[in-house]
This record gives C-alpha cells, sequence and structure tokens, in this order.
C-alpha cells in the first residue's frame, strides 16, 4: 500500500522518515495495528455474545425438560391416585354391602320392613317374627296393597303393612298403626344402622305367596 506526504503528496517510501521533497516529518500511526486490535476486540464481543446466547438455551433446554418431567410425573401420579381411589371406593362398596332400593328383590324388601319395624319401633310382635324368622320359614302372603308377614311356627297375622298410594308403607301390629315411612327412608335407617346383613340373612328365610295360591 503506497504512502503520501501529507504536506506535499510526494510518494513515500514504507521506510520514510522525512518527506524528500519537502522535508516534513512523516509520523508513523498505527493504523494497521489498531484494525486488528479493534477487529480483535470485536470477535471477544461475538464470540461473549454467542457464548451466552447459548448458556441461554442450554439452560432453557434444561429447565424446560425439568418442567415438563414435572409435570408429566405429577400427571402419572394423579393418575395412579385417582385410579387407587377408584379402586378402593369399590372395594369399601362391595364390602359394606349396602342396600339400594333400585336393587332390592322383593324378598329383601318384606325381610326391610321386618327389620325397620322391629328396630324403629320396638315392637314385640316384630321382634318376634324378626327372632323367629332366623331360623325360620317367613311367608309373606300378599293381598295387594295388603301384605302379611306370619313365622312358620308363629301364625298370628299381628305384623302386616299395607303400601300406600303414594308408595309409603304403613305398619301395623296387632291391627294398630305403628307408623308410615318410605321404601327409601327404611333402607336409609337400616344403612346407618348397619342392619343389612340382617335383611339379607331374613330374605333367605322369606317365601312369598298369594292369598290366590291358597
Amino acid at each position: 500500500m503506497k504512502k503520501y506526504c501529507p504536506n506535499c503528496g510526494h510518494t513515500l517510501t514504507s521506510t520514510s522518515e522525512f518527506c524528500p521533497n519537502c522535508g516534513k516529518k512523516i509520523t508513523k500511526e498505527p493504523i494497521i495495528h489498531q484494525s486488528r486490535q479493534t477487529y480483535n476486540q470485536q470477535n471477544i464481543v461475538k464470540k461473549s455474545h454467542k457464548g451466552i446466547i447459548a448458556l441461554i438455551a442450554i439452560i432453557l433446554i434444561v429447565v424446560g425438560g425439568g418442567v415438563a418431567f414435572y409435570f408429566s410425573s405429577n400427571q402419572n401420579a394423579v393418575q395412579d391416585v385417582t385410579a387407587k381411589v377408584t379402586s378402593h371406593s369399590k372395594t369399601t362398596s362391595t364390602k359394606s354391602g349396602k342396600l339400594s332400593v333400585s336393587e332390592l328383590s322383593d324378598k329383601q324388601r318384606n325381610a326391610a320392613v321386618i327389620v325397620y319395624a322391629s328396630m324403629k319401633y320396638n315392637d314385640k310382635n316384630w321382634q318376634r317374627l324378626l327372632k323367629n324368622g332366623k331360623s325360620n320359614r317367613i311367608e309373606a302372603t300378599v293381598n295387594s296393597p295388603h301384605v302379611v308377614l306370619n313365622a312358620e311356627n308363629n301364625r298370628n297375622d299381628y305384623t302386616d303393612y299395607t303400601i300406600q298410594p303414594n308408595r309409603k308403607y304403613l305398619i301395623f301390629s296387632f291391627k294398630s298403626t305403628l307408623g308410615e315411612s318410605s321404601l327409601d327412608k327404611m333402607i336409609d335407617y337400616i344403612n346407618d344402622h348397619n342392619y343389612e346383613s340382617l335383611v339379607n340373612q331374613l330374605s333367605k328365610h322369606i317365601v312369598i305367596r298369594s292369598v290366590d295360591d291358597d
């Protein structure tokens, strides 16, 4: 690259300290060195920026992966807990044997009336029927809407009930009215007092017959 005298414009050699034409002292400026230094500084800044960007990217990847793993693990944990709770509920429901009105057989329904009348009203006639019915056959004689319940070894027609038009059960003892209740309330009472097994036990001994069978 050619150099020229800043005073007269005469061509100079690279080693000239004075202009041979006008005698002007030539000041050497570290132009190339300065450019290289600036270039190096720029490269350092660029590399520094790239390093920071790469570090940020790595942090984001790690954090993102951790968050994804956390939610994935939590979701699996929630699913496991839900499955266990559902399974436990089904098992508990099966073991508890709670009665459901919609699933009652005719025999269970009559057994429920016996248990309810005996326990709720503390009536001696219904209690006698309950006691005898644990080991003897119980006949439920239906003359709709009236039903008479008698134990095989104690036939006295003292324990009976009538289903009213409003679907409530009017319960009698020796022709006296003990009370009126819906089947839903009777079953709730039985479940609340854990008499379900007693109902199931009695229902096995109940025989349902119609007055027309006589």
